[in-house]
């Protein structure tokens, strides 16, 4: 359940997105940290790109601002490269129901993850965390990934290289 198993040396484009919750407060450093660390990597020539997006905690079903209608499309792409690889978004991502104040109405939210870190190969999804292996009940997390990344893409970069 790990990137290395992906040869991300013969892909053209390796690139990373960032997903942060800007409101979140007290998490500021631990998110500079890891940015910073993926960064690097670019610094490095072992990835082509991070690209650093902001979103909100939590997202109800009647919004529909354009964050709103990406965030859908991002959660999608993220649910179903985790089924298609047997695992879970849980419990980094999740949904809760929440109560109207104002009537009776229920429904549910989508809850995101404080960070999320999904890395691309020539465009294709190959890795996104925090995700759970289905079978071990495993998550894999944020640095889970980038130590991932900063071992095998530097390596498998040294090898192309010779």
């Amino acid at each position: 359940m790990a990137i290395e198993h992906t040869d991300l040396s013969s892909a053209d484009d390796v690139h990373i997105d960032v997903f942060h919750c800007a409101s979140m407060h007290g998490t500021h450093e631990q998110q500079r940290h890891v940015i910073g660390r993926l960064e690097s990597l670019v610094e490095r020539g072992d990835v082509d790109r991070v690209q650093r997006q902001a979103w909100a905690h939590e997202l109800m079903p009647e919004a529909d601002d354009d964050w709103c209608e990406e965030a859908r499309a991002t959660y999608s792409r993220f649910w179903t490269w985790a089924r298609e690889h047997d695992r879970t978004l849980e419990p980094g991502f999740g949904t809760r129901t929440v109560t109207s104040m104002i009537s009776d109405d229920s429904y549910e939210v989508i809850t995101f993850p404080v960070l999320c870190v999904a890395v691309y190969a020539d465009g294709t999804l190959v890795e996104v965390a925090p995700s759970t292996d289905a079978e071990t009940d495993t998550t894999y997390t944020v640095t889970d990934c980038i130590e991932d990344l900063e071992q095998t893409v530097s390596a498998q970069h040294a090898r192309a290289r010779t």
